[in-house]
């Protein structure tokens, strides 16, 4: 699912909405951090993006990881 992220700028990433999403996600990191996160990251993205009462945009920052 990583690949369902484009790149929008140097720094950013976006998810655009998917199913069931209430709003759009963004990644702020580079390319190279970008190519070593997790494929359930943007997953991970889409369901938080998914909460009632969630406010645009969600923004995972470089150390974004699946889990706790």
């Amino acid at each position: 699912m990583k690949y369902n992220l484009k790149k929008i700028s140097e720094y950013e990433y976006e998810l655009d909405k998917l199913e069931g999403m209430i709003v759009k996600a963004k990644l702020i990191m580079n390319d190279k951090l970008f190519e070593g996160i997790e494929d359930d990251v943007a997953l991970q993205l889409s369901n938080v993006c998914s909460m009632p009462g969630i406010v645009e945009p969600v923004i995972a920052l470089p150390d974004a990881h699946v889990g706790f």
